[in-house]
């Protein structure tokens, strides 16, 4: 243990954070691309927001399925293997003549892209457990960004070169980062389970269990859906009345949403707090004044942009004091536990995209500020009930 911990020099752990950002953000580029996209293959606005809600749910599965391997299997395999395959089906799309082709490969993708949710565990469960929040929050830097990241690349990218060079730009990038981590990435040497179906049988059990577990993931599922939202619906409102901006512009708010995030950067200390879940409601609640702030003035480009900074804020603090506390919990359960949490994360992003293009193109602005506050109210309702509960068996 003391031997790899060692052997995660600090250049080593940036790079990390650089791949899960870049690995995440396999997922985001055709969220700024779908107008370019539809056009391409001459498909509705609507009916090409299926492309982002099938990588999600393909991502989805792949947190399922494939994350929990880490526990059974070497995660350092599983990360190079799954960026080599990212970087396969993110270039096969490319070539695809068809658009219902492209959202089978886009599934495909959604699947392999789980490198991030890899290299989380393999890192954490190798560290000595003082170190490990702050790791962590380093690490889930790079994922937050990556989500950022994805908007900007491929809304600049995209309007100066096409969406297939955005594609073919990260399948490169993938490939060399993967080659890299093959000859400077350690191993893996964690107590391993000795069965898969063991593993994948005890996810339940596990989640019934963990009190910890079940609130980050009511948390994170609610941030992340309003999360995608927003960023969905931007695209939207940014390309329509009064704004009719294209894809570099809503590039450019990425900007602001990596400011945000940035600005968060102290979120990784407040899972240390003795009462940690307080501050998952505040940043609930910062996202919530968000989209209330959104409601009122979406059509007023500078409070859109505040906007976006503190709805990053928000977003970037909750899934960092998340993730901080499931990282507190059994080490020998972390790809398991990572695993629930980003399954109903990224499930809750999967509905996020579906809501936001639907809600924006059937109500305006005002359709997706009120599916939002919905989302946050049932979160409080969870919060305050599970409070109420547990003082009656204490």
């Amino acid at each position: 243990m003391m031997q790899i911990k060692d052997r995660f020099s600090k250049p080593l752990l940036s790079i990390l954070t650089i791949v899960c950002a870049v690995a995440v953000a396999n997922l985001y580029y055709d969220q700024v691309l779908l107008a370019s996209i539809s056009k391409y293959f001459s498909v509705s606005g609507s009916y090409s927001g299926l492309l982002v809600t099938t990588v999600q749910i393909g991502y989805t599965i792949g947190l399922l399925l494939l994350v929990p391997l880490g526990d059974r299997f070497n995660r350092r395999v599983l990360i190079i293997s799954s960026l080599v395959c990212s970087a396969v089906f993110i270039y096969l799309m490319t070539i695809m003549p068809t658009f219902n082709l492209v959202i089978l490969v886009g599934f495909f993708l959604g699947l392999s892209t789980v490198s991030a949710q890899l290299i989380i565990p393999f890192v954490s469960s190798n560290m000595l457990a003082e170190k490990r929040s702050v790791i962590v929050g380093h690490l889930l830097t790079g994922i937050f960004l990556g989500v950022l990241y994805g908007r900007v690349f491929g809304g600049f990218i995209g309007q100066f070169m096409g969406w297939k060079a955005v594609h073919e730009i990260a399948a490169a990038i993938l490939l060399i980062f993967a080659i890299y981590l093959y000859c400077t990435l350690p191993n893996d040497k964690v107590i391993k389970e000795k069965s898969y179906k063991k593993i994948i049988s005890s996810l339940i059990p596990l989640l019934k269990k963990e009190r910890v577990l079940r609130e980050t993931i009511v948390f994170g599922t609610a941030a992340f859906c309003s999360f995608n939202i927003f960023w969905v619906s931007l695209s939207f409102i940014l390309g329509n009345s009064p704004y009719h901006y294209g894809s570099a512009v809503v590039g450019t708010f990425g900007f602001i949403g990596i400011a945000g995030a940035l600005a968060a950067g102290f979120s990784g200390k407040l899972t240390d707090s003795k009462r940690v879940d307080l501050w998952n409601i505040l940043a609930i609640s910062i996202m919530l004044v968000s989209f209330l702030a959104l409601g009122a003035c979406w059509n007023q480009i500078v409070v859109l942009i505040i906007i976006t900074f503190i709805l990053d804020i928000g977003s970037r603090m909750n899934t960092t004091i998340n993730q901080g506390r499931i990282y507190k919990l059994n080490p020998q359960n972390h790809s398991r536990l990572n695993s629930l949490y980003m399954v109903f994360y990224y499930w809750g992003g999967s509905w996020g995209s579906f809501l936001g293009t639907n809600a924006y193109h059937l109500f305006g602005a005002v359709g997706i500020v009120l599916v939002s506050c919905l989302i946050f109210s049932l979160v409080y309702i969870y919060y305050l009930t599970s409070r109420i509960i547990a003082r009656r068996n204490g």
